[in-house]
């Protein structure tokens, strides 16, 4: 991922959301991520890439005992230096996207094609809505994120050009759940 501004201040801004002093703020991840986690129907014997890990939460507190592996651009973080090298037959994208440039997403997305032809993506993307907006301001933070370099309606139309969209939801209208199958995978239903 090319974006320089996020990689530099990736130290100070990992923040773990999950792991939030407020309540509310750790049941509306908890319950993001279980909507994720039942889209993608598990199976006991997936490998499972969490593409974007940050200190790899949906590992140690949502998936333990599946394959998971994470993969993140801090070096401190990721349990792999080459995404590329693996035959994922799930991948999770957890507000990952909106960090990354337009043509990074679509190398990102084409390199999940040729890893393996056959994989559910589950993406969850900031609306960036009024009400989200909000949210973030109630929480003290800047109602913007400055290194939030894609839009939402952006990389979905990526996302819809190279892939098929299964499901969808707009998670109390803060959060775009959704997931997708290869086309290869799509053509044999």
């Amino acid at each position: 991922m090319k974006n320089q501004y996020y990689h530099d201040k990736i130290d100070e801004r990992n923040i773990d959301w999950q792991e939030n002093k407020n309540p509310l703020v750790r049941l509306f991840y908890k319950l993001k991520y279980k909507i994720a986690i039942k889209y993608a129907n598990l199976r006991c014997d997936d490998l499972i890439l969490d593409f974007g890990c940050g200190t790899n939460w949906l590992k140690k507190k949502m998936l333990p005992g599946y394959d998971v592996i994470g993969y993140d651009i801090d070096p401190k973080l990721t349990e792999i230096k080459d995404y590329t090298k693996l035959k994922p037959d799930k991948i999770f994208v957890i507000d990952v996207l909106e960090h990354v440039e337009k043509e990074e997403i679509r190398k990102i997305i084409k390199n999940f094609k040729k890893m393996n032809p056959n994989f559910i993506l589950i993406a969850i993307i900031p609306t960036e809505t009024w009400l989200w907006r909000k949210a973030r301001k109630i929480l003290g933070l800047s109602e913007t994120v400055e290194d939030h370099i894609t839009k939402l309606s952006e990389i979905l139309q990526i996302l819809n050009e190279e892939l098929t969209q299964i499901k969808k939801i707009n998670f109390l209208t803060m959060s775009y759940i959704t997931k997708f199958e290869s086309t290869v995978c799509s053509k044999w239903k």
